[in-house]
């Protein structure tokens, strides 16, 4: 291993274990390329990927049991490919539907998919929202873009793209499981899929409570109204943002920060 990004190479054990000692040496949101398990693997950001990789891979995050070999999988916020790559190999007879809304970092999944053999995986440059007439989507160099619901709004990375009714799809269709991380698209794309939410199984949603007033109770609450139990955990509080008057430090000991992010775990009884 060498600190040049672009000449990791290694099974994906070893990188992480380099990367565990050696990741404050790398930049922030430079892309790449690594060479996984003997094959090109691209990056938008090599902390993200490492983070991502952590949870999805050496934590088995995503894992779970389904009711068929065959399961249809939708991977909304799909990135660059890690989790439908870990659902590939989990159910190789899946149908798995990838969802990446960022143009740039649809093309690394594209590229990334077809490296590990995965090109059956249909890969939708859409982001996942209410309804199909596209959105504006703040990009970034990472893993934290994400939909603004006010079109136009002003910023130098603000781009159109494609939308995905996710009522729409799981009304045609039902899923085996949902996963969604749409970086706080969530709590309206779960509260506009309360009619159609038992259509499907199992949803595993990364739930970002960054803004005030929070909306992880409303978002509990579609699930428990429609019949399904859920688990939260893998529980990360946002240290790495600035505490202020709007966002003070609670009052108690265990909490450093009052925003989070935590994974709902929720299936159908």
């Amino acid at each position: 291993m060498t600190n040049s990004p672009n000449q990791l190479s290694g099974s994906l054990g070893e990188i992480l274990s380099h990367l565990q000692q050696q990741l404050t040496s790398y930049p922030r949101r430079q892309p790449g390329e690594l060479t996984l398990e003997g094959r090109p693997f691209r990056y938008v950001d090599l902390h993200s990927f490492y983070h991502q990789a952590v949870q999805i891979f050496a934590q088995s995050l995503y894992d779970f049991e389904s009711s068929t070999s065959t399961p249809l999988i939708y991977d909304c916020g799909a990135h660059i490919g890690l989790a439908s790559l870990f659902f590939k190999q989990r159910y190789p007879a899946a149908r798995i539907v990838a969802f990446e809304a960022d143009p740039a970092i649809c093309d690394v999944l594209r590229f990334n998919l077809t490296s590990f053999g995965a090109s059956d995986i249909e890969i939708r440059q859409q982001a996942v929202w209410i309804h199909e007439d596209g959105v504006t989507f703040q990009t970034s160099s990472d893993d934290a873009g994400m939909v603004t619901e006010h079109a136009g709004a002003a910023s130098t990375t603000a781009v159109t793209v494609p939308s995905a009714s996710l009522h729409r799809l799981l009304k045609a269709q039902a899923a085996e499981l949902v996963k969604l991380d749409i970086e706080g698209a969530e709590f309206a794309v779960i509260q506009d899929c309360a009619p159609v939410l038992r259509q499907s199984r199992c949803y595993l949603v990364e739930a970002h409570i960054l803004q005030h007033p929070a909306k992880l109770g409303a978002l509990l609450s579609v699930f428990e109204q429609n019949g399904f139990r859920y688990v939260l955990s893998d529980l990360h509080q946002t240290v790495w943002l600035p505490l202020d008057a709007q966002s003070p430090k609670p009052p108690f000991k265990q909490c450093s920060a009052d925003k989070f992010l935590v994974s709902v775990f929720a299936w159908r009884v």
